[in-house]
């Protein structure tokens, strides 16, 4: 029998001021003390309990590559296998704030992952956006992106373009170390530098758009940086019928809404 959910999560979270404008213009946003630290402590402990490592479709076999696996390692669709994470998704903290990063009444979540950038051979992130891999129809998605342990900047948290997500989509980058999207497109720094890269405590969070340039620096500590996503997006999404390995087992016909498949959670204030 799977563990109570952490009960704090009935509390809602007090969104600081400016954060949804500072989202709308600079493309991120950070949330701090979204969670506490015994909380992500119960995350840490149920993610080592129950997820299996990342099953890529045969276009995503570049995530468990042994090189790429000097950049990250992951695990996903936890809420989809497991009760306690989909619960987790739709507690009150979560949900109310997606719907409040949304602007909307209603909403859907979507999709969970970890990511550890491991310890002394961690690799830098290259520069991407995470829109290009998703079978979407439209922009309007975000990631949640929670510390699960104390971070410093020198184990490569995340950086993130401010504004960038008024570029539109760019392509498929990320796919290996080095696949960096400012390779491409050479005017990205120039125009919109870097913000992020700082200190996160652990429960601290990050929100950022779907068309965000973001990545991260090398690890250069001994210890693993691990975080935890949970990704929502609005009710109005297409499905493409883009390959992914997650979207892939909800049996979606191209051009059929996220909205009215079984599989999709819906969150809302009624809730």
């Amino acid at each position: 029998m799977n563990e109570p959910v952490i009960s704090e999560l009935n509390d809602l979270y007090a969104v600081p001021e400016g954060t949804l404008d500072h989202l709308r213009t600079h493309s991120w946003a950070r949330l701090p003390g979204l969670l506490s630290a015994e909380a992500v402590e119960t995350i840490r402990q149920q993610v080592d309990k129950y997820a299996a490592p990342v099953q890529p479709s045969e276009t995503e076999k570049w995530m468990t590559s042994d090189e790429y696996a000097k950049v990250l390692r992951s695990h996903d669709g936890m809420a989809w296998t497991d009760d306690w994470f989909r619960d987790l998704a739709l507690m009150p903290r979560l949900s109310t704030l997606a719907l409040q990063l949304l602007d909307r009444q209603e909403g859907l979540f979507i999709h969970d992952m970890t990511f550890t950038k491991p310890g002394n051979e961690g690799g830098p992130t290259p520069f991407h956006q995470d829109y290009p891999f998703w079978p979407f129809d439209r922009q309007g998605a975000f990631t949640i992106w929670i510390a699960l342990t104390d971070l410093t900047p020198d184990m490569g948290t995340l950086q993130f373009m401010p504004g960038s997500h008024h570029e539109g989509p760019l392509g498929r980058f990320s796919r290996a170390p080095g696949d960096d999207i400012r390779n491409t497109y050479t005017h990205l720094e120039e125009k919109y530098g870097f913000e992020g890269g700082t200190a996160l405590n652990a429960g601290d969070a990050t929100v950022h758009y779907d068309l965000t340039v973001h990545g991260a620096s090398q690890n250069l500590t001994p210890g693993p940086r691990a975080a935890y996503t949970l990704r929502y997006m609005p009710t109005d999404v297409v499905y493409t019928g883009a390959p992914h390995r997650h979207f892939d087992a909800f049996n979606l016909t191209p051009g059929e809404l996220f909205a009215d498949s079984p599989h999709v959670p819906h969150i809302s204030y009624s809730n």
